[in-house]
């Protein structure tokens, strides 16, 4: 299944964030870096409140490839929602797909972060427990990327 990242209506969950003082450039508006940190957010608290508290085995990813697009300026002061989903599970990998949309519900950027899985004592890729890979299966394969 193919999704528009830039569609609010795909994801299930995301956080709120506020914009910083601190996260603007010289240019006065909120810095590239600024919003990796606020999609990673909300990667990190949608693998830890959706995936994390789904009951399967334990499993370790890492960060495989980030793709980003910016599309859009944000300014301080300001809020956000930083969205995250399941997009696409694969044997070793799979990838979370992001959104972030300005305090007007404007698509800022989109950003596809392929998650690698790891093996703590090789440090190489594994493949998922069949009970994760089903799991993730079902996350990339429903509406918004929560569970059914």
């Amino acid at each position: 299944m193919a999704f528009d990242l830039a569609d609010r209506g795909i994801y299930g969950f995301s956080t709120p964030e506020h914009l910083r003082f601190a996260d603007q450039d010289a240019n006065g508006h909120i810095n590239n870096g600024a919003f990796l940190q606020l999609l990673e957010s909300a990667r990190v608290s949608y693998m830890r409140e959706i995936i994390r508290t789904a009951g399967v085995p334990y499993f370790r990813v890492v960060v495989g490839r980030l793709e980003v697009d910016f599309r859009r300026q944000m300014f301080y002061p300001g809020r956000a929602a930083a969205c995250a989903r399941v997009i696409e599970a694969h044997e070793r990998k799979f990838v979370v797909g992001h959104g972030l949309f300005d305090g007007d519900g404007n698509c800022t950027a989109v950003l596809r972060a392929i998650m690698v899985s790891l093996n703590e004592e090789t440090h190489r890729s594994t493949p998922f427990d069949p009970a994760v890979r089903a799991l993730l299966d079902r996350l990339a394969a429903s509406q918004n990327g929560l569970p059914t």
